[in-house]
């Protein structure tokens, strides 16, 4: 025997019901977020599963809408199946981890109302989403400086002679942060740590070689390479020696010539040290055969040829 019970369909007493809060991931540049727990909205208008019912009616208690309320949230939600009141959330524009990591709304359900207009949809009560971006191994290492340059003095081993540093513009720590350094140069006397920090593993010799160019790269936590190599320029300096510079012993003077300067470019070198007084004396000499101005037994014209005006 068939019985269709006499109900009214259209009675829409109960709201939809819904979680209280909502966790959810999505990785960026894709659509799919992934909830805990999953998006269902229950209705206890809902008919008892074990009743067969013949009679046409429209279901007010269907889930037919979830929607979504919050600035610029680039989300849907889609109702699945509107007796199960299963329902997705996905994106509904490029979502950019870069740009922003997370964000946060509010989501309610709409059951299907009392008639085809939905004039009377009830609403569940609103419950609040968080949905956290995974990042991308989008981006590879970059360089703070194009070139980095540096000097040392020969026969020193040094901790560091200096550091370069790279950046990466990926959100995660995993992909921003940089893991490694390597030189790319082979066969050179230098090593570098992860930390970019560049130091000699041997004494360097001015006269051996007075310059070095290396080549360094630099890896992020995701393995990803710099997208180009930084050169680096380091000057091998000539142990500093304390004293006058800048003069030779021998200056040729051709006479009649007039006054000229002995020493233009001669100057002490302290090598950083501290300096109190400073003493000079100057001797000249003459590498004539008279060995000297100072012989007055010579006439005025030959002082002269020999000592100059």
């Amino acid at each position: 025997i068939e019985i269709c019970l006499s109900l009214s369909s259209t009675v829409n007493k109960h709201k939809p019901w819904i979680e209280t809060s909502y966790h959810g991931v999505i990785t960026e540049n894709m659509d799919t977020v992934l909830l805990d727990p999953p998006l269902v909205a229950l209705d206890k208008d809902a008919p008892v599963p074990y009743l067969s019912f013949e009679c046409r009616f429209i279901k007010t208690w269907a889930i037919c809408a979830f929607k979504i309320y919050g600035q610029d949230a680039p989300f849907e939600a889609v109702v699945l199946n509107r007796t199960s009141g299963e329902g997705v959330l996905r994106a509904s524009s490029p979502v950019d981890c870069e740009s922003q990591k997370e964000y946060t709304f509010i989501i309610q359900a709409y059951d299907c109302g009392a008639g085809p207009s939905g004039a009377d949809w009830k609403k569940s009560h609103k419950a609040v989403v968080h949905i956290q971006v995974d990042d991308v191994n989008e981006f590879c290492p970059v360089f703070r400086e194009p070139l980095y340059k540096a000097s040392v003095t020969e026969g020193k081993i040094y901790d560091s002679i200096l550091q370069v540093e790279a950046w990466d513009q990926d959100c995660s720590p995993q992909y921003s942060q940089i893991c490694n350094y390597e030189i790319a140069t082979a066969g050179t006397p230098f090593a570098i740590d992860r930390n970019g920090n560049i130091r000699n593993t041997e004494r360097l010799s001015y006269d051996k070689q007075q310059s070095y160019q290396i080549m360094v790269t630099a890896f992020d936590c995701g393995q990803k390479r710099a997208k180009e190599d930084v050169a680096v320029h380091i000057d091998v300096k000539p142990v500093c020696k304390p004293g006058w510079q800048g003069w030779n012993k021998r200056v040729d003077y051709e006479p009649g010539t007039g006054s000229r300067q002995l020493f233009p470019k001669m100057h002490i070198e302290t090598c950083g040290g501290p300096l109190s007084s400073v003493k000079a004396m100057l001797e000249l000499q003459t590498n004539h055969i008279g060995k000297g101005c100072d012989r007055e037994t010579y006439s005025e014209k030959s002082l002269q040829k020999l000592c100059g005006k």
